[in-house]
């Protein structure tokens, strides 16, 4: 596999699991309570600096997001001199990828990439972790508890228990926390620096540390975003993805 494919796909993936941490000497709160400001939108961009150490390794350039919500998120990413590398579209069930340094494009289905890292991953989790948004919405099964400064929200999804911890004070998400069961793949998750952005708080910093288990054993991996121009946007954007006649399908 193409030695830089991980960064393409973990742009892909900015979360999945996280540490397990037990609730002591708290008391239930009803759901109601927890009044949380999440990003809503038809269109949204970013400029961002990324940031992806893996042990010794570390890799840096910019990006360009956009999202249709609920439909399409598109991400061209280039290093500090301004060409182009890779280019993703994410739709709904599928993520393409256009690899300009080899010339080669990879299609893979979200079972496909739950595999390849271990975890489950669907479109829902990375739109969600772009925009500092619940992982997973508030339903009759979600248990919420006061600490502090913070509301806690317990939730199950599938294989995943998922902690986040949001500010009373802001209303919004500063910690995820997520676990996936079956293989204790874990992932820490912090939001930071909130700036105003059209009628709503947006974090432009994100920091994500990875642990996940691999042929040769545990890999450790960080990422950071830094979002340096945000905006939500009215009118239709652009998604632009067309794959050279010349490339060849990644096998």
């Amino acid at each position: 596999m193409n030695k830089l494919l991980p960064l393409y796909l973990l742009l892909l993936v900015i979360l999945a699991s996280s540490c397990k941490k037990e609730l002591v000497g708290i008391k239930s709160k009803k759901k109601s309570a927890v009044n949380i400001e999440e990003i809503d939108f038809d269109y949204f961009q970013t400029k961002t600096k990324i940031r992806y150490t893996e042990g010794d390794k570390q890799v840096s350039g910019n990006a360009n997001i956009r999202i249709k919500k609920d439909s399409l998120i598109w991400i061209s990413v280039s290093p500090s001199i301004g060409i182009e590398a890779t280019r993703v579209m994410i739709s709904k069930d599928t993520a393409l990828i256009i690899n300009r340094i080899d010339k080669e494009f990879y299609v893979f289905n979200f079972e496909e990439i739950s595999r390849y890292f271990n975890f489950k991953v669907d479109f829902d989790l990375i739109q969600s972790i772009l925009l500092g948004n619940l992982v997973r919405p508030i339903d009759d099964k979600t248990q919420v508890a006061r600490e502090n400064n913070y509301f806690l929200v317990k939730q199950k999804s599938g294989p995943l228990d998922i902690q986040s911890f949001v500010q009373t004070a802001n209303k919004k998400i500063e910690t995820v926390l997520i676990n996936e069961i079956a293989t204790d793949n874990f992932m820490t998750l912090k939001y930071s620096d909130f700036k105003q952005t059209g009628a709503y708080l947006f974090a432009k910093v994100c920091l994500v540390n990875l642990t996940y288990k691999t042929n040769k054993g545990p890999l450790v991996t960080s990422i950071n975003l830094q979002h340096n121009k945000a905006e939500i946007v009215d009118k239709p954007l652009k998604f632009p993805f067309n794959i050279p006649t010349k490339y060849d399908a990644f096998k």
